[in-house]
């Protein structure tokens, strides 16, 4: 049983309160999986940052975009980010556990040893890729370390099995209680390797488990990054003092304030779609379809829309010959095949400063700091 302050309970429920309201307003966008992958590279890019991987978020969407070689080639640990990220989502909304098991393969593909998940086993000793060397927190360099991690050994072991029952148990918390709860455990544990971004999937990971959110809708990651010394803080704060209530109010902050984000980018991603339409001449199917699926999408090819929008590349060619016409699309790269488009104002929203300024000015006495 996890007891925490009565404000601290108002605090956790208004947060989960939010993630509610984002799953259902995601369902509006025509391209709500546009809308999720854009979340997923944000938690990428700053999940990498943490760790000590630093690339510019516009290389990461290029790389992302399919038939296109990246150049400068981006960082191999952040295309196998994604890579873990993609098979680890896709185990979780298959109905699969999260368990150790699974977080030690996700460890082998961010070490390059795999490419994707095998069979996950279960939380027998023998089942886990346990970590063999030192682990820590703060940032990738044992030098910069905060807290230092319990030795590879029996003592790890048991409690890494005992964290993995725990999270299986449903103790009778808050979801984000239980959540922000399992977040700090792996994370000082650190059982297995890559337990730093392992650790900030899990929140994404238990979240969809909980059937709190249908996708990866949360950049984590960004908010971790932008307040790193409050969350460094807050941790040593559990370790020295047992401030659970602290730890839980800063979680829950960001976890509302990202909710935030995103229903604004929403809510102005539909606002550019109508303005968009708008400066269609004849609005015939495929155009309209296509023009739609850019609601999200920064930056986009060929071949990408054919794949979304269910046509073929020529067709997803003649399209995109219109679009730049009237100003929805920009040629990137100047190449006459594999061309890269950028949607100048779905790419401009996308890399505003976050949190996003709000929308009226009055807002801002409504809109509490992130």
């Amino acid at each position: 049983m996890v007891r925490l302050q009565p404000t601290t309970y108002r605090i956790l429920a208004e947060a989960e309160q939010a993630i509610g309201r984002l799953d259902e307003a995601a369902a509006r966008l025509p391209n709500r999986s546009g809308l999720v992958r854009l979340a997923q590279l944000r938690d990428v890019h700053s999940s990498g940052e943490l760790g000590g991987v630093i690339a510019a978020l516009r290389e990461l969407l290029v790389a992302d975009l399919p038939g296109v070689v990246a150049d400068p080639p981006v960082d191999l640990n952040l295309r196998r980010y994604l890579r873990a990220n993609d098979e680890a989502v896709g185990w979780v909304r298959g109905g699969g556990q999260i368990n150790l098991a699974l977080l030690g393969q996700l460890g082998s593909i961010l070490a390059g040893a795999r490419d994707s998940l095998g069979v996950v086993g279960t939380d027998e000793v023998s089942e886990v890729a346990w970590r063999t060397g030192p682990g820590w927190l703060g940032g990738p360099d044992p030098r910069d370390a905060y807290l230092l991690a319990v030795p590879p050994g029996v003592e790890l072991q048991t409690a890494g099995i005992q964290w993995s029952a725990w999270v299986e148990s449903g103790c009778e918390a808050p979801l984000l209680a239980r959540v922000a709860l399992g977040h700090y455990q792996f994370a000082v544990l650190s059982p297995v390797d890559y337990a730093g971004h392992l650790s900030r999937l899990y929140i994404t990971l238990a979240l969809i488990h909980e059937g709190a959110l249908r996708d990866a809708l949360l950049p984590v990651s960004e908010w971790l990054s932008r307040h790193r010394d409050e969350y460094r803080e807050r941790m040593l704060g559990i370790v020295h003092k047992g401030d659970l209530d602290g730890f839980m109010v800063f979680f829950a902050t960001g976890i509302e304030a990202l909710c935030r984000d995103q229903m604004r980018f929403i809510h102005r991603a539909e606002r550019l779609s109508e303005a968009h339409l708008a400066r269609l001449g004849r609005r015939m199917d495929g155009i309209v379809r296509v023009t739609r699926d850019l609601t999200a999408t920064p930056m986009t090819t060929n071949l990408q829309i054919a794949q979304r929008c269910g046509m073929t590349v020529q067709h997803a060619a003649s399209l995109t010959k219109q679009l730049k016409r009237i100003g929805v699309l920009r040629g990137l790269n100047g190449k006459p095949y594999r061309q890269v488009f950028v949607v100048p104002d779905v790419m401009n929203l996308f890399e505003l400063s976050y949190p996003l300024p709000p929308d009226e000015d009055e807002d801002v006495f409504d809109t509490p700091p992130s």
